[in-house]
């Protein structure tokens, strides 16, 4: 009895030849990994989504001292609604984009993808998935930046500024061009480095599921070690141009945007240093 394929290669190797059998040529296949992409995407997107919106703001709506960030302030109900429209808009283009990425790849594009984990080594593998990390939060931490000079604040990602108050809906509620701008950068290293397929796959799960908690409106302090609480990104919110940063508060206090005690901060506040001279970071 055949044993089939067990190891990530293998796995590959099959549902390419499989794909590359299937009757309808490329745009076939297009549209089947497309669809794939797009269902994943926004099942794990409401699968993150949905109970922290269940068990805060429906069944612990009465106790929001306790564990909302900003207990005092609500998003009205329209503006929920517009925000898990465009959210789920922004999860199906990601879904598509990455669709097309797959085809490309099962189409025998060149990246610099590799599929069992053996081939570089594990200190390789280790060493890789924290460049690939430190890459796609530093380049979330300058696209947003960027987002924040003033004529890009005011032209498209005011969108996500509305939501002062976050609820997790609010996570990918932003201008569709911020989006392809992000996902084409992490795609951009795949070119570069070898990269292991699943481990990379799994950053961008990871990406996704923290998006949705630091952006939840819910107080959580994490217990990995280089992620701050999820005040870290509300305080984004309440104070608009500041704390940038996707995960790690590492580029905020380089570029010295980290929030800082005894500032004042506004959405007329631009440069991401506060207006006032107090020094201290805030602690997250």
């Amino acid at each position: 009895m055949s044993q089939g394929p067990w190891t990530w290669a293998e796995l590959w190797s099959t549902w390419r030849a499989a794909v590359a059998a299937e009757p309808g040529g490329v745009f076939a296949q297009w549209i089947t990994i497309v669809a794939i992409s797009v269902v994943a995407g926004l099942i794990i997107f409401y699968a993150a989504a949905l109970p922290l919106h269940y068990i805060y703001y429906v069944r612990k709506r009465d106790e929001a001292p306790r564990w909302k960030c900003q207990p005092n302030r609500w998003l009205p109900d329209k503006l929920n609604r517009q925000a898990m429209r465009l959210s789920t808009l922004n999860m199906i283009i990601g879904g598509v984009m990455s669709g097309t990425f797959i085809t490309y790849v099962l189409q025998g594009g060149w990246t610099r993808l590799y599929y069992d984990w053996s081939e570089y080594g594990v200190a390789y593998l280790a060493l890789s998935a924290v460049l690939a990390f430190l890459w796609s939060d530093g380049w979330a931490y300058y696209i947003h930046r960027a987002s924040h000079v003033r004529w890009a604040y005011k032209a498209y990602h005011r969108i996500h500024h509305r939501f002062v108050a976050t609820t997790p809906w609010v996570t990918v509620a932003i201008h569709p061009v911020e989006l392809m701008m992000q996902v084409v950068a992490n795609y951009v290293l795949l070119f570069l480095i070898p990269i292991y397929a699943p481990m990379f796959a799994f950053m961008l799960i990871y990406v996704l599921v923290y998006n949705i908690i630091d952006h939840s409106g819910v107080k959580f302090v994490s217990r990995i070690p280089w992620q701050p609480s999820s005040l870290f990104h509300d305080d984004h919110h309440r104070h608009f141009h500041v704390n940038f940063g996707q995960h790690l508060t590492l580029w905020d206090r380089m570029h010295g945007t980290l929030r800082r005690v005894d500032r004042r901060y506004g959405e007329e506040v631009f440069g991401g240093r506060g207006d006032g001279k107090g020094s201290e970071f805030v602690q997250y």
